[in-house]
């Protein structure tokens, strides 16, 4: 993992990076307990990272 938002939410993003590949994956959480977890395909770093920076801003679909 490279990048992450903030742990106090429900809603947990993280930007990470595996075998030269990058890709976002998505923790939702109820009450503290993980109830699912979703990863985008993955991508070269660079447009990962472009939609990572986008999805800070709220920006992405």
């Amino acid at each position: 993992m490279i990048e992450y938002t903030c742990e106090c939410e429900d809603t947990v993003y993280e930007l990470c990076r595996e075998a030269g590949l990058a890709y976002i994956r998505r923790i939702t959480r109820l009450d503290g307990v993980v109830q699912s977890v979703h990863e985008t395909y993955r991508w070269r770093f660079k447009e990962a990272q472009d939609v990572w920076i986008a999805l800070l801003k709220g920006e992405a679909r």
